[in-house]
């Protein structure tokens, strides 16, 4: 494991000498002891490697600010980093120490790269060096997180996936994770790859570095593969010091699966995805009914090795009892009445593929004994029949029941859900992840808009809201129902908040309707504003700035009659839309941290450390957020 490496050892002591030391001496050696200690830094190694030989970090990423931000925090963590501006650079670096141009010495020992950039994407160059240097660790971090950038960032090899906006904290454990996993390498040579100064290195030592790092290939330039690569010709210009923390939006049509989410809750849906989909491995998947179970359990299947054959969905709810034997298995003919001739059942059917079983817990307590064997041995009978069939499945479970509670009730065996619950999913349902409603109902939307053939609607920014409030005890199933609801009944091209279903206007709390109901047009909000206070929303082209005490003075000189912040925030972007205004998020999102950073430090009396923990950040992040936006503790403490 990591090692934080420290060369001060405390003096020992000298029995026979001790009554000769007076007790200044004793002092002095015990400060100049303190002070050896206090002015040593801290630098991890590998393997408990020297710590005048730091591990090494290759950071890739095309965005100045955000490399700056990265290479400090990782050089405060003890990392020695080589920073790189493109993959590309960093990809002639290592193909001039696979042609043996550079000595092996120079080969970091962790690398972590961003997907999109200029001339070759993150995940070609990870899949090139994990062809050619199979232990060198990478960690992939990109803005797009969604479901496809997981499995393909795992697909080429890396490490770990890092969606932004991620922790730094978090970061620097995983970097620390990756720099010790290094698979089948003895620990002595891996700790002399970590030396950096190679004066004194040996050409043998260096070559038996290589033969352990990388496989030497002449045609050693990375083949682009047209499922992997990411798009790089469209990508948009970002402002540095935004693109650490905003999240880019997928469109639905980039999500094959039908698999949408950036909250925090379905990025570990999606790293399970990416790392269990080459395992054969059985996986049971837990939650709500509507949460997509079936959806996750297609995703792993279509990225697995088994995606070329069959895929079979089995309801277990869905069967009469007294066919599920016949369903699953088959039967012989003449088995048993109406039996005229031999079938296949489903696990025949799914032969070489996956077999998804559904609701596994209503499966009757007889079939639960024969499934258990086919678990167990890959054989079966067919009903009626004397021959064993032998199937090679993969078996995915779901159930939104509890398991464990119904094997105490003795409805569940409890050996078929230890052979089940060998690697468990849980999906989260969709109260708990509120920030993906809006992209979810702009996906079912535009889908039922296709299914009816007409044109998209658009929601109102307060049916919206309202949406966003809803409970969705039916989860992505049930708000899957009302956007087709909405496209069949609502009139207009705007969704408003009387179309919305009588369900959701039942359970809007009453504050929101009074705020939808005061909501001013774009242009009325604009303008009463700019007349009441000059530190109101103003669009761009007038200053190009948002002042920061805008919401502040909303509240408190306005009172009940103007919107919330919410309600505010969306008119200012509707209009500064309306008038033709580009690049909004990134001029709204420095001034929108700045008024919390402001209104933290003001409440912690200037203190860093309760004014990150106010944030939910880390002490580093607020610091450099500080410098980022031009900021300091003491000014910031003196506005109100």
């Amino acid at each position: 494991m990591t090692a934080y490496n420290d060369n001060f050892k405390a003096n020992s002591d000298n029995q026979g000498s001790n009554d000769k030391i007076s007790d200044s001496q004793t002092l002095n050696n015990q400060a100049l002891n303190n002070q050896a200690l206090n002015n040593q830094t801290i630098k991890v190694t590998v393997n408990n490697a020297p710590a005048e030989n730091p591990a090494t970090l290759w950071l890739i990423d095309d965005d100045a600010a955000l490399r700056l931000v990265l290479a400090d925090t990782f050089e405060d963590a003890g990392l020695t980093v080589v920073s790189f501006t493109q993959a590309q650079a960093a990809w002639t670096r290592l193909n001039d120490i696979l042609q043996q141009r550079e000595s092996a010495s120079q080969l970091p020992d962790v690398i972590l790269t961003d997907i999109r950039m200029p001339m070759m994407d993150g995940l070609s160059f990870s899949d090139w060096v994990h062809d050619h240097f199979p232990t060198l660790p990478i960690v992939i971090m990109t803005a797009h997180s969604d479901l496809s950038s997981a499995i393909n960032s795992y697909q080429t090899g890396a490490f770990e996936y890092l969606p932004k906006p991620f922790d730094l904290d978090d970061a620097v454990a995983t970097i620390y994770k990756a720099i010790n996993f290094q698979p089948n390498m003895p620990i002595a040579t891996h700790a002399t790859a970590s030396v950096t100064n190679r004066a004194t290195e040996t050409a043998d030592a260096t070559q038996a570095k290589s033969d352990i790092h990388f496989k030497p290939n002449t045609d050693a330039k990375p083949q682009t593969k047209s499922a992997r690569k990411v798009n790089t010709t469209d990508k948009t210009n970002k402002t540095a010091k935004n693109k650490a923390e905003i999240k880019a939006e997928t469109p639905a049509n980039d999500n094959p699966s039908g698999i949408i989410g950036q909250s925090q809750a379905m990025q570990t849906v999606f790293r399970a995805i990416g790392r269990l989909a080459h395992s054969p491995i059985t996986v049971l998947i837990t939650g709500e009914s509507g949460t997509g179970k079936e959806l996750v359990a297609s995703a792993l299947h279509q990225h697995s090795p088994r995606s070329q054959q069959p895929f079979i969905a089995l309801n277990m709810a869905a069967i009469p009892h007294d066919l599920i034997e016949s369903e699953l298995f088959g039967h012989e003919k003449g088995a048993f009445t109406g039996a005229t001739t031999t079938r296949q059942g489903r696990f025949e059917q799914a032969d070489g593929g996956t077999l998804f079983l559904d609701e596994i817990g209503d499966m009757p307590f007889s079939t639960q004994t024969r499934l258990l064997r086919v678990l167990a041995n890959g054989e079966f009978f067919r009903v009626g029949g004397q021959q064993p069939v032998k199937v090679n499945v993969r078996i995915i479970a779901a159930t939104h029941q509890n398991l464990e509670e119904l094997v105490k009730q003795g409805r569940f065996r409890e050996d078929l859900f230890y052979r089940l619950n060998v690697i468990r999913l849980p999906l989260p349902p969709l109260r708990t992840r509120r920030e993906d409603i809006p992209a979810l109902t702009r996906y079912f939307m535009q889908r039922a808009a296709e299914q009816m053939n007409t044109a998209s609607k658009q929601l109102q920014p307060a049916a919206l809201q309202i949406m966003q409030a809803f409970d969705w005890r039916g989860n992505v199933r049930q708000l899957e129902n009302v956007c087709l609801w909405l496209t069949v009944m609502a009139t207009g091209d705007t969704v408003m908040i009387d179309d919305l279903p009588p369900e959701l206007l039942e359970g809007m709390p009453a504050n929101t309707e009074l705020q939808t109901q005061q909501t001013l047009s774009s242009s009325e909000f604009a303008q009463n504003n700019h007349q009441q206070h000059s530190a109101s929303l103003h669009s761009r082209h007038q200053n190009n700035s948002i002042q920061d005490n805008s919401i502040q003075s909303n509240q408190t000189q306005n009172g009940a009659k103007n919107p919330s912040w919410q309600q505010a925030l969306a008119e200012w972007a509707q209009h500064a839309l309306q008038t033709g205004e580009t690049d909004i998020l990134q001029t709204a999102t420095p001034e929108f941290e700045r008024v919390l950073l402001t209104a933290a430090l003001n409440h912690s009396g200037g203190k860093k450390i309760a004014a990150a923990n106010l944030l939910g950040w880390g002490r580093n992040t607020l610091t450099r957020k500080l410098q980022q936006l031009d900021m300091s503790a003491a000014d910031t403490q003196t506005k109100e």
